[in-house]
């Protein structure tokens, strides 16, 4: 048995969510992505198995924690207020990279990926169950289609009342970059779209950099750069590998 694309990866994910037993759904999910030929679906059974069968957000920011409070990592959390907004903001890291679970599952669902990881982060379990559900009912477009219009109702609810003023944050991140940041030409459009998303998301630093655009574009650009320099140090948490366990540091001992 070997897995050769993200189809096939889904027949085999609707499988393993059948079972009943969660650490036999973990331990069935890793030996189906180490059978994976190709990365992309390789990657998309780990992001599958992350999401919807190790916990999502909430197991990917206690391992963030436990990464922080076990070792020495490039990172300056100067006190509660900036700890908060540190995990706001790689929390919104997390949402943004499982809206492609989301988009593979749903293809025709026709959204931007912060419009996706807005409802992540507000309605994580109702979105996760609608995944699930959909595929586990692969063979049923008409369950399929059911559960896309529960995530697309999702998103709608969550249409921000700044909305119309999206161009303005995206303009404000790309301005800023060019003036402060080394990031190579063919790679700043790229870079200026994360940051647009990681304030998109939410629904207190989009607001907060709007009304900073109004007031003083200086200030606007300092709240862009302190969003840029926080999502640089969680990318850094993500190459550490998890702390390893007491109980296991006696076993090897």
């Amino acid at each position: 048995m070997y897995i050769r694309s993200n189809d096939e990866a889904l027949q085999y994910l609707a499988e393993i969510l059948d079972i009943p037993d969660r650490r036999e759904q973990i331990m069935q999910s890793t030996i189906c992505t180490l059978l994976c030929l190709e990365v992309e679906p390789r990657l998309f059974l780990a992001d599958c198995q992350a999401f919807l069968i190790e916990g999502g957000l909430e197991s990917l920011r206690a391992r963030r924690r436990g990464v922080i409070e076990s070792r020495e990592v490039p990172i300056a959390l100067l006190d509660r207020l900036e700890d908060a907004r540190f995990e706001e903001v790689a929390s919104a890291l997390d949402a943004l990279h499982f809206t492609e679970v989301v988009r593979r599952v749903f293809p025709e669902l026709r959204a931007d990926r912060w419009q996706i990881a807005r409802a992540l982060l507000l309605y994580e379990s109702g979105v996760r169950t609608q995944v699930t559900t959909a595929v586990k009912a692969r063979g049923n477009p008409d369950l399929v289609r059911t559960c896309r219009e529960a995530v697309e109702g999702m998103i709608v609810a969550l249409r921000p009342g700044w909305g119309d003023r999206l161009g303005a944050i995206r303009t404000a991140c790309l301005e800023t970059l060019k003036k402060t940041s080394g990031t190579e030409l063919d790679r700043l459009h790229e870079e200026a779209e994360r940051l647009f998303e990681l304030f998109a998301v939410s629904d207190s630093r989009a607001p907060e950099l709007l009304a900073a655009i109004d007031a003083d574009m200086a200030r606007a650009s300092e709240q862009i750069v302190a969003c840029r320099d926080l999502a640089a140090a969680a990318q850094v948490l993500l190459t550490e590998p998890p702390p390893t366990p007491p109980d296991k540091v006696r076993d090897v001992a």
